[in-house]
This record gives C-alpha cells, sequence and structure tokens, in this order.
C-alpha cells in the first residue's frame, strides 16, 4: 500500500510527440535511440535509431547507419538507411544504401547509390552489432532498448 492509501501503479511508457533538436554547431559521435522525432541540423556521426520522424535540416549532416519511420533530407546523409518513408528534398543529398516502402525525391535532391523498395510495410530491421560493441547495462530489455 502506497502513501495516503494509494497503491502505485508504475507508468507506462507513452508514444513521444516531443522532437529532440541537434542544433547547428553540434557534433554527437555515437548510438542514439530516439522515441520521438528528431531534427538535425548539427553533424551525427554513429547509428541512430529515430521510431517516429527523422528530419536533416539543410545545414545536418548524418555519417552512419540510420533506421527510422520516416526519414527526411534536406542537408546530407552518408551511409545505411532502413525506413518506411524516405524523402529527399530540394537540396537534400543521400549517399549509400537504402531500402525503403515509400520514396519521394524533389527537383534538385540527391541520390547516390543504392535504393531497394521493401514489400509491402515490413517492419524495420534490427540494426547490425558491429564486433566490438558494448552491451547495454542488464534491464535495458524491458526499457525497449534492446531488442
Amino acid at each position: 500500500m502506497g502513501l495516503f492509501g494509494k497503491s502505485h501503479q508504475p507508468e507506462l511508457p507513452v508514444e513521444s510527440t516531443k522532437t529532440t533538436i541537434i542544433s547547428e554547431g553540434s557534433f554527437i559521435k555515437g548510438d542514439l535511440k530516439f522515441s520521438g522525432s528528431v531534427h538535425v541540423d548539427g553533424e551525427i556521426e554513429g547509428t541512430i535509431i529515430c521510431e517516429q520522424i527523422l528530419t536533416i535540416g539543410k545545414t545536418g549532416k548524418i555519417l552512419g547507419t540510420i533506421q527510422a519511420d520516416k526519414l527526411i533530407i534536406s542537408g546530407l546523409v552518408e551511409g545505411e538507411v532502413d525506413c518506411n518513408v524516405l524523402e529527399v528534398l530540394t537540396g537534400g543529398k543521400f549517399v549509400g544504401e537504402a531500402q525503403y516502402n515509400e520514396i519521394m525525391i524533389e527537383h534538385q535532391g540527391a541520390v547516390e547509390g543504392t535504393l531497394k523498395a521493401k514489400k509491402g510495410r515490413e517492419p524495420l530491421a534490427k540494426i547490425k552489432k558491429k564486433e566490438g560493441d558494448k552491451k547495454l547495462p542488464e534491464g535495458n530489455e524491458k526499457l525497449g532498448l534492446i531488442g
């Protein structure tokens, strides 16, 4: 029994409606996971998992592996991408290998590399573990941080 006669129930995770902003001039290196949307105007090098919309602004730059529900590119993305929706906007550039369900490339949007359409709305593939990746502390399975 909790304080004042009420039992305390743990809060369930809620789908995030917030957007994380990585501002211009910022540099992040490492593996990142976001439950909400992300807008990047800075630079990220590593693996990004975004359960909602990942937007790369005009000054944004990503080097690495991306897994997102929707990826919108106005800046530069180099690497491997697995997403349901891929949009390369005017002035945006993608270099690498992408798997997607839907794609839209605006006039003056640039794509170099391999594009592969998935069959239907498949779940996003698991990011392959690289040799030397650190293991997360125990208990993160319950938080949904590792699968």
